[in-house]
């Protein structure tokens, strides 16, 4: 099954296609390691020109360059953005940007403006719990569940009647990458739970599958 991504922008769920083209952004290195850029997200064919809009005048530069691809002023210090056209899974275009400070924390913002909440499905129920969070499907006995935010080892689950059939480990937040998944998955959902997650969690760069 074609892994299941996230739009950065408009939040919608999507699988690599070769008749789409998407966009992937990395962030190979931070000049401010606080700044809130992600290290890899994806945008839908439908959000790509947006991205492109904002970058098409940037100067493609060696990894090592001392100027910035946005304002083209030498900087001490540079970071270093990947940006990449993606059909199917067949990267066609590629470029490497380097940016100043200043510039970073204007994409970052940029990207920020873009990005739009994971908001719960109508069909889950959510239920605080300092053990861990747990989302719950209403019409069906399926649940997906975090250990505590203090699990130096934490874990996502996915449950069907009780059994779990699929763990990961989570990058970041647990409480926020569960919901994330949720989303995902209702939004292909249904489907054989135990391949979709797979899916889900194949897609996501926040979440990595356990041996």
């Amino acid at each position: 099954m074609r892994p299941i991504r996230r739009c950065h922008a408009c939040g919608s769920h999507f699988r690599r296609s070769p008749d789409r083209r998407h966009g992937r952004i990395r962030m190979r290195q931070r000049v401010d390691p606080d700044v809130t850029l992600p290290d890899t997200t994806f945008v839908c064919d439908g959000c790509r020109p947006d991205v492109v809009d904002l970058t098409r005048h940037w100067q493609p530069r060696d990894p090592d360059a001392d100027a910035c691809s946005f304002c083209d002023r030498t900087a001490d210090e540079t970071g270093r953005v990947d940006l990449a056209s993606v059909v199917d899974d067949r990267v066609v275009s590629q470029g490497t940007y380097p940016l100043c400070q200043g510039c970073e924390e204007v994409f970052a913002t940029f990207l920020a403006d873009l990005s739009a909440g994971v908001d719960l499905p109508s069909a889950w129920t959510h239920t605080p719990s300092t053990a861990g969070a747990g989302f719950d499907r209403t019409e069906d006995d399926l649940r997906v569940e975090t250990t505590p935010p203090t699990d130096p080892e934490p874990r996502l689950r996915l449950l069907v009647d009780g059994e779990s059939v699929l763990e990961a480990v989570p990058r970041g937040a647990p409480r926020e990458r569960a919901r994330e998944f949720v989303a995902a998955f209702e939004s292909f959902y249904p489907a054989d739970a135990r391949d979709l997650g797979a899916a889900v969690v194949d897609g996501h760069p926040g979440l990595r599958a356990t041996e």
